[in-house]
């Protein structure tokens, strides 16, 4: 599983490395000492979070507002949460951290694969981590020794990372009506104007396929009972 994990997380490298590159080069203009941003990126481990924390940081904001908007950023995880209650079956540490790692790119991985392995899980959350630790190293590497460089091109990275591993889940799933809903959804809102569209577009795709799950129980019950 260690081989094949490797290359299914392949897809998130892509992604997580440029992105975490780009949290490191702007960490690094605050002026603070580098360690933080590895830190930062091994024990916090936010995503975006990280990059809403540095204009705070920049500002002096306080921790109060840090810690509310790191919340309302990462509230989806616990709609990922639910649908790992009955995975990730390690001693109470280990599981502790595999929670605390679990992001939307190996959650989407391991959703996709569906291998039902343990050793699988692990090794994919393991190695999204080291991406994005990686890269930030990368990314202070790139400050200090590449100044004057323009690297916001590397913000693109993510958009890129999700329509990959959105593209891997149908290729495998073959799931329409999912891939349907999260569309229409995101452009619904964002139609509407609505700021915070994706986070909403999201909510109410969660919502839509978890009452279909529902409806789709009760008839396999129905004509269980039937029989």
């Amino acid at each position: 599983m260690f081989g094949q994990a490797l290359r299914d997380s392949k897809a998130a490298a892509f992604g997580y490395i440029p992105l975490a590159m780009a949290f490191g080069v702007l960490f690094q203009s605050l002026n603070l000492h580098w360690i933080y941003a590895i830190l930062m990126s091994f024990l916090v481990y936010a995503g975006s979070a990280q990059f809403i924390a540095i204009p705070l940081l920049a500002n002096q904001g306080s921790l109060l507002s840090l810690s509310i908007a790191t919340f309302l950023v990462n509230m989806r995880h616990i709609f990922y949460g639910l649908a790992f209650l009955n995975k990730l079956q390690f001693n109470k540490y280990l599981k502790g951290y595999l929670i605390f790692g679990l992001t939307d790119e190996s959650y989407a991985i391991i959703c996709a694969k569906k291998y039902h392995d343990k050793w699988y899980e692990f090794y994919i959350i393991i190695f999204c981590h080291i991406y994005w630790v990686l890269g930030t190293l990368l990314g202070l590497f790139l400050h200090t020794y590449l100044k004057g460089v323009d690297f916001n091109f590397l913000f693109f990275s993510l958009v890129t990372l999700f329509a990959i591993l959105t593209v891997d889940a149908y290729k495998f799933t073959r799931d329409h009506f999912s891939l349907i809903v999260g569309i229409l959804s995101y452009l619904f809102f964002r139609y509407l104007g609505v700021k915070e569209h994706l986070f909403f577009s999201m909510l109410i795709s969660f919502l839509i396929l978890l009452f279909k799950n529902y409806k789709e129980n009760i008839l396999e019950k129905e004509n269980v009972l039937e029989q």
